[in-house]
């Protein structure tokens, strides 16, 4: 775990001093310790958490999902074989960065504005928490100090539904005239993902919610739920999160030392020495056939590529080709198949998903939101129609394009929102709205494209609620246990610390039970 000391310079702006481990920014070593200090500091701390659990606590998921293949064989990855062990980090940084944000809210007195963003950080964490175990301690859950150190578990259910009431609690703080007027509280740059701006929050807000209710969608029972809270996002003039507003963090990544790099480039990119981070890593055949069948021009800015300037890759759970092709792209060591796409034409300097180890982290993608809006809208959750969608479906992979910088196909140069224009015009199902009768699995499968090392886990949960992509890989190798995992298992430390109430749980297999919006 990563130490950082930080002074704030009018309790404004963060600076580093010094590191040690894997965590950024961080000033609680102890989950099961609570955390003191001033509330803007621990809220920086928290923030720059978040983004190391998006961006790589939840890395290895990228293997399950098809992304990455492997270099030589790992016998949990290959075989679905995932236990206690696996993604226990997952578990154990979501409650130490909730038991912060929970610090946030309880010590922000007289600033609303901290509440409101504490509120909406703690319904993501616990949304993901969800998707990866269904049930977890949520009622009884950060009560330490209230001397409850066994919390009992709440269903997915009632969890998602304090998330939501969570959202609408922050909602009404960003929107309430105590916050907007001059007198309020703002915690300016100290909050390193909007610097204070409300609307931003807001917008986030709506998002998460319009996240939370199109997980629970095929939940006959949440109807109304679903109903009700599509009806207040839609009417919030706010919205949810547009083109070219995604959510980024930098709380001021650098070079200096490897511990300050973005955590997505520390986690599939390249060390302080220019060696990669993560040497199995590779391209994955399924993901490139995609794309190729697509004729999309993405694939050398998702993988790099060989001298000879072919991108290769290994099928799941078969490392059979030692020339696979390492993920990631833009600048990286001129190394045999360690390169960055070896375009004729020159470009940019950053390009790709690796752009540099100093680019922003990203806690939620203006793509994934227009993706979710072009489904709420198709759904009938959100007004518009087919017309809305579809400009919501075009708008997505647009933002996705220019995220990336598309600036060449390796024939012709152009602007990104041209080639994404190109891209989407085809009369290919799954490419062309016109084309796809099915603009649910249109809307999936591009979004899966798109959420490539920017959001795996919501790539998985996609998987799971809507079984696209439907031609998904199922690994290769002959003793493979489960064809893809539906859920993570419970750590070790809750089987050891927590055992009676885990022990109601049932027994936990990576495919039972299931997340509780598999069940209808």
């Amino acid at each position: 775990m990563k130490t950082f000391i930080i002074v704030l310079i009018g309790l404004t702006a963060p600076a580093l001093l010094s590191s040690c481990g894997k965590g950024y920014l961080n000033v609680n070593n102890n989950p099961n310790a609570p955390t003191t200090g001033a509330s803007v500091l621990i809220l920086t701390n928290a923030q720059v958490q978040t983004a190391d659990i998006i961006d790589s606590t939840f890395f290895e998921l990228n293997y399950y999902m098809d992304y990455t293949s492997l270099v030589y064989l790992l016998l949990n990855y290959a075989r679905n074989n995932i236990t206690s062990a696996d993604f226990s980090a997952v578990w154990s940084e979501s409650y130490h960065n909730l038991q912060d944000y929970r610090s946030v809210e309880q010590n922000s007195v007289g600033e609303p504005f901290l509440k409101g963003i504490a509120k909406t950080m703690e319904a993501l964490d616990f949304q993901m928490l969800v998707d990866a175990y269904n049930n977890v301690p949520y009622t009884q859950a950060l009560q330490l100090s209230g001397g409850i150190t066994n919390p009992a578990y709440d269903s997915g259910q009632v969890v998602y539904n304090g998330c939501l009431a969570k959202l609408d609690s922050a909602i009404a703080i960003f929107e309430s005239d105590s916050v907007t007027g001059l007198g309020a509280y703002n915690p300016g740059t100290a909050d390193v993902m909007f610097q204070g701006n409300a609307s931003s929050w807001v917008r986030l807000a709506n998002t998460l919610k319009l996240r939370l209710i199109l997980h629970e969608i095929n939940v006959t029972s949440q109807a109304s739920v679903i109903q009700a809270e599509a009806a207040k996002i839609a009417a919030d003039p706010n919205g949810c999160i547009g083109a070219g507003q995604t959510a980024f963090l930098n709380p001021g990544y650098a070079t200096d030392l490897q511990g300050h790099f973005n955590p997505l480039w520390s986690a599939m990119g390249y060390t302080i020495n220019g060696t990669v981070s993560n040497n199995e890593q590779r391209a994955n055949t399924y993901v490139m056939a995609k794309l190729k069948g697509f004729n999309d021009p993405r694939t050398p800015y998702l993988y790099c590529s060989t001298t000879a300037g072919q991108v290769e890759g290994n099928p799941t759970g078969d490392p059979n080709n030692a020339n696979a092709t390492y993920v990631g792209s833009g600048p990286g060591p001129s190394a045999t198949n360690l390169n960055p796409p070896p375009f004729a034409i020159s470009g940019p300097t950053n390009y790709g998903i690796l752009q540099s180890p100093t680019m922003p982290a990203i806690i939620f993608s203006s793509w994934e939101s227009l993706f979710l809006q072009a489904e709420a809208t198709e759904r009938g959750l959100l007004p518009g129609g087919d017309a809305a969608a579809m400009n919501y479906y075009q708008q997505a992979i647009t933002e996705h394009f220019k995220y990336l910088n598309v600036y060449t196909d390796g024939v012709t140069t152009g602007d990104a929102a041209t080639f994404a224009a190109a891209y989407y015009s085809q009369n290919i199902p799954n490419v062309g709205w016109s084309a796809s009768t099915d603009k649910l699995q249109a809307i999936i499968n591009q979004k899966y494209i798109a959420l490539c090392y920017t959001n795996v886990e919501e790539a998985w949960t996609d998987y799971r609620r809507t079984g696209f992509p439907s031609d998904l890989a199922v690994s290769n190798d002959p003793a493979v246990l489960y064809p893809h995992v539906l859920r993570f298992i419970y750590p070790q430390t809750e089987y050891d610390a927590n055992a009676a109430n885990v022990a109601l749980q049932g027994t936990v297999t990576p495919i039972s039970p299931v997340i509780f919006w598999m069940n209808n």
